[in-house]
């Protein structure tokens, strides 16, 4: 015990420096190189490793096993063929100011190790930079994880807090999680990754503050339930978050900008709540439901984006209170959907307001659709059995209904209640024209209970709004809020590679990177009321060669985690 190890050069042997059951010593300032083992410390606790160099080995540089409270600080562990710094079966070791670069495997890997702190140290060109292997209550916080494979990959985890590091440049992901539990991921900056938080088999973890930048997908969910995805930042990805097979997730008050493709994706998920989001100038759709039901989008914003809210093949969810303008193509699109519920929204200034394609049984009510260039409503000649009652309608063409629907409704039966437009009476429909001239601007109502004395007969249909509304005031609209946002951009020069808009890939290409100014809300969230339910940890369970296919791409995920720890001789 507490001997030093100081200012030697080592070079072509089994292992430099060897420590076994030996306690409060002090490694610094050895030079080694070509060893199958730099340094190699197992069976003891409170020893300090500190300005080593350890490169060139034909196993590991720097090894810890059954190690406990040393510290490794300000190492440099480099071009190693198996990985830099490996800690296995240790607790409460510190990782501080070390450097991992161009390892074969791993440039920091911890394997069932638990209670270790890893900060400000750097993991760049390895295969993954920071490995976490059935190890809990960790904190992974200021790191820089640039050019790896997997820049910090948590597997059969819990319990781990991942902060504040910067993760950009990498090929799978930037940040991932595979059948972990109750972690933190918060703070981070993701550029330039195809995933920048990736998710699966995952539950109860909170994701927040996160800025996610110019990548393939911003954080993709694969069936993983109970997160909570908070206040992070999306800007030029080609999705900003993509959400597949997963249940009671909650996106809440995230903002989504200019992404190659969609806003907001989810695909096969139920019962998932996206709440308070921004969706600001996607290229393609602000949000994007096909094959999902029972879900609850509420209060969301999509505005400048092709599409703004659509659903494909989606049944049984509710889109309420949202803020749906300035959408090129469509407000609201739903195409092969059931039993929807389309409330309280305003879908307006934009080509179509809302769109129903060969979709049954859903209700529109108590929406606002304005000033749309094409139409208000519009219904395909397959689309049957819906009710539409209590909107406020004022376009030049307020309805567009295709023949052979059948068993539209145009209003319920007259109800004591205030309408849209402040009335007594909720029943139809009102009916006005940006020029003054609609039916509900100039119709009769000679008993004053804010409903027509005669009925609107839609043009060019059989439909009639037996009860359209008269009188009142026009209703509230919205504003679009202005786009003023500010990033914390990377100061390192990183060598982005670009990402392509080919919807067959996740691979990347040129984005438009131009500087957008965002300040994010960081609304503090609690993260103890995430934890829904309790997931086991399969610690020997592996995943190979898992291939998930999508709508838009195919991505192949290698999820084999197993050890590759080299024996003792």
């Amino acid at each position: 015990m507490y001997n030093s190890i100081l200012n030697n050069t080592v070079e072509q042997g089994k292992r430099a420096i060897n420590v076994e059951r030996s306690h409060y010593n002090t490694i610094t300032n050895n030079d080694i190189s070509s060893q199958r083992f730099g340094i190699y410390v197992t069976a003891s606790e409170g020893n300090e490793l500190s300005e080593n160099t350890a490169n060139t080995n034909s196993n590991h540089g720097i090894v810890l096993e059954n190690c406990n409270n040393t510290r490794l600080e300000n190492n440099t562990a480099n071009a190693n063929n198996g990985y830099g710094i490996y800690i296995a079966y240790s607790t409460s070791n510190n990782l501080t100011g070390n450097t991992a670069d161009s390892n074969m495997i791993h440039g920091i890997s911890f394997a069932d190790s638990s209670n270790n702190s890893v900060a400000n140290n750097t993991a760049v060109n390895n295969t993954r930079g920071i490995f976490l292997l059935r190890s809990g209550e960790n904190t992974v916080q200021d790191n820089l994880a640039l050019n790896n494979e997997y820049g910090i990959r948590l597997s059969s985890g819990m319990n781990t807090n991942i902060s504040g590091n910067e993760v950009s440049n990498c090929n799978a992901s930037g940040i991932s999680l595979l059948n972990s539990v109750n972690c933190t991921i918060s703070e981070n900056l993701l550029s330039n990754n195809s995933l920048g938080i990736d998710m699966e088999l995952s539950n109860n973890t909170v994701l927040l503050n996160n800025s996610l930048l110019e990548g393939g997908r911003g954080v993709s969910l694969r069936d993983s339930s109970y997160n909570l995805v908070s206040n992070n930042t999306a800007l030029n990805n080609r999705y900003g978050f993509y959400v597949t097979r997963s249940q009671w997730t909650t996106l809440l008050n995230n903002m989504v900008s200019t992404s190659v493709n969609h806003g907001i994706v989810l695909v096969n998920s139920t019962n998932n709540n996206f709440t308070g989001n921004s969706l600001d100038s996607n290229g393609g759709h602000g949000i994007y439901l096909t094959n999902s039901s029972t879900n609850l989008l509420e209060n969301n914003t999509a505005s400048g984006n092709s599409r703004g809210i659509y659903l494909i093949s989606s049944s049984g969810n509710n889109i309420l209170d949202n803020t749906i303008l300035n959408n090129r193509e469509y407000g609201v699109l739903l195409s092969y959907c059931t039993d929807n519920n389309i409330s309280r929204n305003e879908a307006s200034s934009g080509g179509r307001g809302i769109h129903l394609s060969t979709s049954q049984n859903n209700i529109i009510s108590r929406n606002i659709i304005t000033l749309n260039s094409v139409s208000g409503i519009f219904m395909s000649s397959t689309s049957n059995g819906n009710i539409v009652y209590d909107n406020y309608l004022n376009n030049v063409f307020n309805s567009d209904v295709k023949d052979g629907s059948e068993g539209n409704i145009w209003n319920v039966t007259k109800t004591a209640g205030t309408s849209i437009v402040g009335g007594p009476f909720i029943a139809g429909n009102f009916w006005a024209k940006p020029d003054g001239t609609g039916f509900s601007q100039t119709a009769t109502d000679a008993d004053g209970d804010g409903i027509a004395d005669t009925p609107y007969k839609l043009q060019g249909n059989n439909y009639s709004d037996f009860l359209p509304l008269v009188g009142g005031s026009e209703p509230e609209r919205s504003v679009a809020p202005p786009v003023n946002y500010s990033i914390p951009r990377p100061e390192t020069d990183t060598n982005e590679t670009k990402i392509t808009a080919n919807e067959t890939a996740v691979n990347k290409t040129e984005v438009n990177k131009t500087e957008v100014n965002k300040t994010v809300n960081k609304t503090e969230i609690n993260v103890t009321e995430t934890n829904k339910t309790k997931a086991t940890v399969n610690e020997t369970k592996t995943y190979t060669n898992k291939t998930e296919t999508d709508d838009y791409s195919k991505v192949e995920m290698d999820s084999d985690e197993t050890e590759e720890y080299m024996e003792l001789d």
